[in-house]
């Protein structure tokens, strides 16, 4: 049988998806990922690996800061699948609009809704070697 591994988001990326969802502008429809967006995108996405194509890793937004980032803890854990007992992994999500996009140890990858801050909802999850 399948063990399930836990992904713990850290500290500063539950609080920085906490911002997100606090910072972000009513829901709207998603927009498409375009060369534009990946070059300057929203405050509250993180599109590509680094952010943006400056590959800093700096998120303009400013609910955490150095008075307050001592207070971070973590948001919530959510179980992705995984079939070795005490795996870990460490990996950058993208986040657009709400959402979270992840992949396990296995590349598994899961689209979560954290809109909430408080708890992550698997949407849907995509593993390709159960493609056709």
């Amino acid at each position: 049988m399948t063990s399930i591994s836990h992904i713990r988001i850290t500290a500063i990326a539950a609080s920085a998806i906490g911002c997100t969802v606090l910072a972000s502008a009513p829901c709207v429809r998603a927009a498409d990922v375009i060369y534009e967006r990946l070059v300057n995108p929203e405050p509250q996405n993180w599109l590509t690996h680094h952010r943006d194509y400056s590959a800093q890793r700096h998120s303009p937004l400013t609910t955490i800061n150095k008075s307050n980032v001592k207070n971070l803890k973590l948001a919530f854990a959510l179980p992705l699948g995984g079939k070795a007992a005490n795996e870990s992994l460490e990996a950058t999500p993208l986040v657009d609009d709400g959402f979270m996009y992840m992949v396990d140890s296995w590349g598994v990858v899961y689209k979560i809704d954290v809109r909430s801050g408080t708890a992550g909802t698997i949407m849907w999850k995509m593993d390709p070697n159960e493609q056709a």
